[in-house]
């Protein structure tokens, strides 16, 4: 956890870069609201070794529309059209087990 300080006339874009660069996010899923929808703070993410999440709104329409174009059209194909992947792991530690799958 951390925080920037922004400038007055700044904004969130100009804050989360840096301060994704003061955290070790190797191996983490960073979630960001829709202010922080930019592919350079994507790119950065990925770059540090991280996964995202990221919230899409309306004030990016192209992506917006993409996004909300592929979704209609995997519940239109009850989503068989999706690929997907799937892991499990199990670890067996201070008396009991625990199975993760997703």
């Amino acid at each position: 956890m951390g925080q920037v300080a922004t400038e007055e006339k700044s904004n969130e874009i100009t804050a989360i870069p840096k301060l994704l660069r003061m955290l070790d996010i190797k191996g983490a899923i960073v979630s960001i609201d829709a202010m922080g929808c930019q592919k350079k703070i994507a790119e950065q993410i990925v770059s540090q070794g991280a996964d995202y999440i990221l919230a899409v709104k309306d004030n990016q329409p192209e992506l917006f529309d993409a996004v909300k174009d592929y979704f209609e059209t995997a519940k239109a194909t009850d989503f068989l059209s999706v690929p997907v992947s799937y892991d499990e792991q199990t670890n067996a530690d201070h008396g009991r087990v625990e199975v993760r799958r997703c």
